[in-house]
């Protein structure tokens, strides 16, 4: 694919590929600027993105999101922050920075007391903020100014004013988050325009960009023509483009984060409309990270520039892979927000489930010449004869059944279909590299026919039957039987036990199909998602944590929570998510049987995708 650079105000960009701001969560508590920072940043670079708009950057401490979010508030920042113009201009790339505060949005364990136009509760955080005196209004927009003047030092290209998706100067547009009764409160557009003077009067020479939510998908909430006079607005103090999003932080986060359960239609009409109300270019911005949707756009021909952001998660080198027509090598993203948000949230820091290159360096030839023989053909397994063959080693995969193991199962769970693209790529990255692969249950005799110098042993984890007194006289499937139809359930109402990432995810699949189903977990503080909070609203199910199964008998199944013992009543099927082990029976009979044998994946410890490729990572990089 061939395309021609565009321009941006002044700069000149190479190609119509712009990498969106991403959060990291990669800094310490004092915003310094690290290794996995560069390596990021480099990686992106390197793949071919014209313009890099670096992660949200926050003007002051009271506006972050999160503790270890980077900010501009003060002058060392200059330094830190130059290390990632540095290596970003080293590498072919222009820098931008988005510079934000998150107001109602914004993490009381970063930034302390959190502050907003009004007292409007975020849905995400549960936070209802303090309202914003004017004293403290004036400090923000002071901020924004002495931001852009170290951003300036710093060496970046250019800057990107968050006034969008959410954040604090969309607080302010709108009565549902806006009921002051002073000027900013009659003027809804006072406050922005404060901070688009001054961050103007001290921008010298640095272009500027207006960050919107093109529609947030809430009611009372910014739609498309509501921008238009915020980008009037934003045009006289400068702006030279309009990067737009969809949905916001507080109440919209599946739109904001562009989850694969959001219509792509509805994505690109709200872009189109906001478009044809303006006379600026326009960056679009929300799963563009697809071939074929990026050609039929522009063949459209109103779209000026593609912004990129959890695709080049996926795979950083997504824009020089497309220009240069090599769409077999993408390694794609497949929208699960496992990762990269989730891991955010953490404080792991940004990943991907089937990339642990993201803030790492890619493996290079060793030099040396090893045999590694891999049981397993699941996601461990894959990763680790991709990860061996990056350093020139000879890989064999043995796999009795079908490629993909686990990974198989997350493609049939509702709005996950996507997740079979990157699934696809693991295989074809492999392949490619010229992994071979054998469809046959290894052994120790077979293993021993190779002469391998490292056997990895990624057999996975098999699903198991809790003991629970009673459960013998139930009709109980296990999840993975489940998820493989290899069972099904009876009946209509139906009991899982274990609210994890299967079992959350089987319960959605029973509820949209019309069964009653209650989920029960031992765990009182479960892991949240976007899968739980549907099966929070959702009418045909009920959820119980802390809470601990005890007997299955004909008048009910007893559960116990805390001193209490409740009926949950009988049940038609039974499904099963706890209680899967580590596979590691062949590991127990090779084990000294070899020179090198390293277990990894869920046959070591159950988990998920994003550890086991994890696991294949560390371990080629011992070897």
């Amino acid at each position: 694919m061939k395309l021609e650079g565009n321009k941006l105000g002044s700069l000149t960009l190479k190609n119509p590929f712009i990498a969106a701001p991403v959060k990291t969560a990669y800094a310490d508590l004092e915003s310094h600027v690290n290794q996995r920072h560069l390596n990021y940043y480099e990686n992106l670079a390197k793949g071919g993105t014209a313009l890099i708009i670096i992660e949200p950057t926050a003007v002051l401490k009271s506006g972050r999101e999160h503790p270890k979010q980077l900010c501009i508030d003060e002058d060392y920042c200059i330094d830190e922050l130059s290390k990632i113009t540095r290596v970003i201009h080293d590498n072919g790339s222009l820098a931008c920075i988005n510079l934000n505060h998150a107001g109602r949005a914004a993490n009381p364990k970063a930034s302390g007391v959190v502050l907003a136009p009004s007292a409007v509760m975020c849905p995400s955080t549960m936070q209802t903020p303090k309202e914003l005196t004017k004293e403290q209004i004036k400090e923000i927009v002071k901020a924004f100014g002495k931001a852009t003047v170290r951003a300036k030092k710093a060496g970046f290209d250019a800057i990107e004013i968050q006034a969008g998706m959410g954040y604090l100067i969309a607080q302010f547009l709108k009565d549902r988050t806006n009921k002051r009764n002073d000027e900013y409160g009659k003027d809804k557009l006072l406050f922005a325009k404060e901070v688009f003077e001054e961050v103007a009067n001290f921008s010298n020479g640095l272009e500027l960009i207006l960050r919107v939510s093109a529609n947030e998908f809430v009611e009372d909430g910014i739609v498309e023509q509501d921008n238009v006079e915020l980008i009037n607005l934003a045009k006289k103090y400068g702006i030279k483009a309009v990067h737009a999003g969809l949905g916001n932080a507080c109440d919209t986060p599946l739109w904001y984060y562009s989850y694969a359960s959001t219509p792509t239609d509805k994505q690109i009409e709200s872009f189109k409309k906001l478009k044809s109300l303006i006379d600026l270019p326009i960056i679009i911005d929300g799963r563009m990270g697809n071939p074929d949707r990026i050609k039929a756009l522009l063949k459209e021909g109103w779209v000026d520039f593609f912004g990129l952001g959890r695709s080049l998660v996926a795979d950083q080198y997504f824009v020089n892979k497309l220009l240069n027509d090599e769409l077999d090598k993408i390694w794609y993203c497949g929208g699960c927000l496992q990762g990269c948000l989730y891991n955010v949230r953490s404080g792991i820091g940004l990943g991907c489930i089937t990339n642990p290159f993201v803030d790492k360096k890619f493996f290079e030839p060793s030099g040396k010449k090893l045999k590694v023989c891999i049981v397993g053909g699941g996601p461990a397994g894959i990763a680790t004869g991709i990860y061996a063959k990056m350093k020139d080693y000879d890989a064999i995969v043995f796999e009795k059944k079908e490629l993909g193991g686990q990974f198989i199962l997350a493609t049939k769970a509702p709005y996950k279909d996507a997740m079979q693209k990157p699934l696809n790529a693991l295989i074809n990255e492999a392949k490619r590299r010229g992994v071979e692969f054998r469809y046959e249950e290894a052994n120790y005799e077979k293993l021993k026919e190779q002469n391998p110098d490292l056997v990895v042993v990624a057999t996975g984890a098999n699903s198991q039957i809790p003991n629970i007194k009673g459960i013998e006289n139930e009709y109980v499937i296990d999840a993975f039987s489940f998820f493989e139809s290899v069972a099904q359930p009876k009946g209509k109402r139906v009991l899982v036990l274990g609210i994890g990432l299967i079992g959350r995810e089987a319960m959605e699949i029973l509820a949209n199909q019309g069964f009653e189903v209650v989920g029960v977990d031992i765990l009182s503080d479960l892991m949240q998602d976007f899968t739980l909070a549907r099966l929070k609203n959702n009418p045909n199910v009920k959820i119980f944590v802390a809470t601990s199964v005890e007997e299955f008998t004909k008048e009910g199944v007893f559960a116990r929570q805390e001193d209490e013992v409740i009926n949950l009543g009988k049940f038609d099927t039974i499904i099963s998510s706890i209680g899967t082990k580590p596979n590691k029976a062949l590991y127990e009979q090779i084990k000294d049987k070899f020179k090198n044998v390293e277990i990894i994946g869920d046959a070591t410890r159950v988990a998920d995708i994003y550890t086991a490729t994890q696991s294949a990572y560390e371990l080629i990089s011992r070897y």
